[in-house]
């Protein structure tokens, strides 16, 4: 009797083994399950490539290219005279194309000292998530060159063809809290070949965020400090010429299209003008009402 009895409870004692094993085994499986092995990358952390002045992290997809048209009104510091600054207008038509889904390049023509110039993005780093390879920012370098082609002042004096020649360089650190919020430094690097007065070399750290709104809107504002050359050039008065560039806004999305609404002091519309050529201070009279308009063309045949 007794021998029957400790085979029942060995029986029994194996038998819960058995399930507390599988259970063990049923909780290992669902815990891999749930964290993936592949981190998953953040996209849209803005709505277009630009912030309003600004570089934001965001290219265009692989074979596909973005029309851009940048107008700016002037000041409405003259009132009625100027039709509070919609007599006077800076305008820039651009092209960008994506090579890759991580490379784009562009071209540009603006109105302002009649410029020329020609970008490249690269994507370094993407914000990803979830994951074991997670990475908590996305990091982007921007390079661009422009031109002047205005004609020289004193065509009679050696004028040479690098002079007209401007560059920037930068690095756009972004990070996408959450669906609603998202921000962007930009340390940024702008030499002339040729200045009248002061430094060649003007660096600035851009700063700038997007609030989600709606689905399709979002609000954006931005600051760009200058780190040096600051009050290197002053008028007659002996105030600074030169002012860090300021800027607020609204972005639309319809469809194929973003609609940028903004109001900024600067007057420029690349980095070499809005970054160490804004003459406007930062005030209520000085803002000049501006708009962005972005359309997308598609070249890639294996995409509906």
């Amino acid at each position: 009797m007794i021998n029957q009895m400790k085979k029942i409870f060995t029986g029994i004692a194996l038998f819960i083994f058995a399930l507390n094993v599988s259970a063990q085994d049923d909780l290992l499986n669902m815990i891999e399950k749930e964290t993936p092995k592949t981190s998953t990358p953040v996209y849209a952390t803005f709505k277009s490539s630009r912030i309003i002045n600004m570089q934001s992290n965001e290219n265009m997809k692989a074979k596909h290219m973005d029309f851009r048209i940048q107008h700016r009104f002037g000041t409405t510091e003259n009132g009625a005279y100027d039709f509070f600054g919609l007599d006077v207008a800076q305008m820039r038509l651009s092209f960008d194309y994506g090579v890759t889904d991580r490379f784009m390049i562009g071209v540009g023509r603006n109105t302002m000292n009649k410029t020329y110039d020609g970008y490249a993005k690269y994507q370094l780093m993407q914000q990803k998530t979830k994951g074991k390879n997670s990475f908590p920012i996305g990091i982007t370098y921007y390079g661009n060159m422009a031109i002047n082609t205005l004609t020289f002042a004193d065509p009679t004096r050696d004028n040479f063809f690098s002079s007209r020649l401007t560059y920037c360089n930068q690095i756009i650190f972004t990070r996408k809290f959450n669906d609603y919020i998202s921000v962007a430094i930009s340390p940024t690097m702008v030499h002339h070949n040729l200045v009248s007065t002061g430094t060649n070399d003007i660096y600035a750290l851009g700063i700038g965020a997007s609030f989600k709104i709606t689905r399709s809107t979002r609000f954006n504002v931005e600051y760009i400090p200058r780190l040096n050359g600051r009050n290197d050039i002053k008028d007659s008065k002996g105030n600074p010429m030169y002012y860090d560039a300021f800027a607020f806004g609204f972005d639309i999305e319809t469809g194929g299209h973003v609609f940028q609404l903004h109001f900024t002091n600067a007057q420029g519309l690349i980095e070499q003008q809005f970054i160490t050529e804004n003459t406007n201070k930062i005030a209520f009279n000085t803002l000049r009402f501006g708009f962005n308009l972005s359309r997308t063309f598609s070249f890639d045949k294996s995409r509906k």
